[in-house]
């Protein structure tokens, strides 16, 4: 494939909003219970190799289930975000979906009057397409300004920011 076709078959950019779902500080507090414990125990068995032991029936049981414990912990606390896919909108909806902002928040760039609109038009599966399902679920009391405002910036970042080329690397 030549330059001009890989040209011609550029694609929307995509990026991944993680959205908070659960309570991630317990989830992290489990995992780090879980490390120290493994790492104790895997220091309590460098001990004994370098004192000529060997590790028992017993110790090799124990870091087992330490490591699927740990590995149960991290499971869990991944689970405690979803990432929902969105990609870049057409200028002509962009530009749309900004007209619909008062002129102070259009120069503030300041979207969450649109982000329900913008998250629906964005985002890549079908059952997230829904502008009254995003506004109901964005005033409910456990979506911060913090959430607000990181799935604004993505929306920034997709439709107006110049990409940092550099950090994609060349694959």
């Amino acid at each position: 494939m030549g330059l001009r076709d890989q040209i011609e078959a550029k694609q929307r950019r995509t990026a991944k909003v993680p959205i908070l779902i659960g309570n991630p500080s317990a989830a992290a507090a489990e995992v780090t219970t879980f490390q120290v414990a493994l790492a104790a125990h895997l220091s309590e068995m460098d001990g004994k190799r370098r004192a000529g032991r060997k590790a028992t029936k017993a110790d090799q049981e124990r870091e087992k289930k330490l490591r699927a414990d740990l590995e149960e912990a991290v499971q869990r606390q991944s689970a405690q975000v979803v990432d929902v896919e969105v990609q870049s909108l057409p200028e002509d909806e962009w530009e749309a979906a900004l007209a619909s902002l008062s002129e102070e928040a259009r120069d503030a760039y300041e979207l969450n009057d649109i982000l329900a609109a913008l998250l629906a038009a964005s985002c890549t599966d079908p059952e997230l397409q829904d502008a009254d399902w995003w506004a109901e679920q964005l005033k409910k009391p456990t979506w911060t300004d913090g959430d607000k405002s990181a799935i604004s910036r993505t929306m920034l970042e997709l439709n107006v920011l110049v990409p940092r080329l550099a950090a994609l690397g060349k694959g």
